[in-house]
């Protein structure tokens, strides 16, 4: 019997054969993409967003608008919440190893202004109708990476979106405007604007996520966090938003707020990202439009007309067709960027 002494030896094609009692733990980054993973991140996250209003507007001072420093306390926390999960899980090493790049920076930074804006028209505008504002994101995402990653939405997907998307303008009233609004007429056009804004940079955000893919989905939460309370930092300095009518109970709201909706819903919708192509995620992120409804009529006694609980159950029945799809092939890899 013969010993190789050196260098391994090689194939037909050259290159090296591996040792066979050699065994190669595979890197969780480069795995192939875990759709019922992002499913059940995207819907937990979707619900605790859906939260997001209660929590601000009890967070917020009578006559207050602090969106900007709820969403910079939001992202602080889930920096340092990340940040505090990979030293235990040993892994802050990662954070050195991983390569940024202007995809991974402008997703973060693009979330923290889409979130202040969103969360100062929930305060200005009916809770529902911010929200679907808001929704547009994930609309536009999807067009985005149909034309600059070539994702290419299979029938189910527009058949979704469609529904969820007609269902989103029923729910927000948008067909029949200024009716059953509670708030004045001038706060209602100016949440109506910040709740656009919030949606195109949203877009922007989710449309980032589908780059870098190869990145671990906690290393990618903190650098999006760290970024997004970069963004709203900027923007507190400029607005200086008057805190100083804050009461403990409101500290308490925010503190929860910080928790729910930032480190928890912010998290999931990264691993989300990671595992679920832009169609899949714009129709099943949905589901926080009809939490909010629900929320806004439940405990701030926001209407629900018959063409918004219309609206609301075209939303949840969007969701079954991709909720009942089987975890497709493994596509082509996303690009870097």
């Amino acid at each position: 019997m013969a010993l190789t002494v050196g260098t391994p030896p090689l194939s037909a094609e050259g290159a090296h054969v591996p040792h066979p009692g050699a065994t190669r733990e595979p890197d969780p980054a480069r795995l192939g993409p875990n759709r019922r993973l992002g499913i059940l991140a995207i819907i937990v996250s979707a619900t605790a967003m859906g939260a997001a209003g209660l929590f601000s507007r009890m967070a917020t001072p009578s006559g207050a608008v602090i969106g900007e420093s709820l969403t910079l306390g939001r992202m602080l926390v889930g920096a340092i919440g990340t940040f505090l999960v990979l030293a235990l899980a040993g892994r802050l090493g990662q954070l050195r190893r991983v390569r940024l790049s202007p995809s991974v920076v402008l997703g973060g930074v693009f979330l923290g202004l889409s979130l202040a804006t969103y969360l100062s028209a929930t305060v200005l505008a009916d809770l529902s109708r911010a929200v679907v504002l808001h929704y547009i994101g994930p609309v536009l995402a999807t067009v985005l990476a149909r034309v600059l990653l070539k994702e290419r939405p299979g029938r189910v997907d527009v058949l979704s979106l469609g529904i969820g998307s007609i269902g989103m303008v029923l729910a927000a009233g948008l067909l029949t405007s200024g009716a059953g609004s509670s708030h004045p007429p001038e706060q209602e056009t100016l949440g109506t604007i910040l709740g656009v804004i919030s949606g195109v940079c949203y877009a922007v955000a989710l449309l980032c996520y589908r780059y870098r893919t190869d990145m671990p989905a906690d290393v990618r939460s903190f650098w999006n966090f760290v970024f997004g309370a970069l963004g709203t930092g900027a923007m507190v300095a400029l607005t200086r938003p008057d805190l100083s009518g804050m009461t403990s109970q409101n500290w308490a709201w925010a503190g929860a707020f910080f928790l729910i909706c930032g480190l928890l819903a912010l998290g999931l919708l990264v691993v989300a990202g990671k595992h679920l192509r832009a169609a899949e995620l714009s129709g099943l992120s949905y589901w926080e439009v009809v939490v909010a409804i629900g929320i806004g009529a439940a405990v701030f006694g926001e209407g629900i007309s018959p063409v918004a609980a219309v609206g609301a159950a075209l939303i949840a029945l969007a969701m079954v067709p991709m909720l009942a799809r089987r975890q497709p092939g493994a596509g082509p890899p996303a690009p870097e960027a």
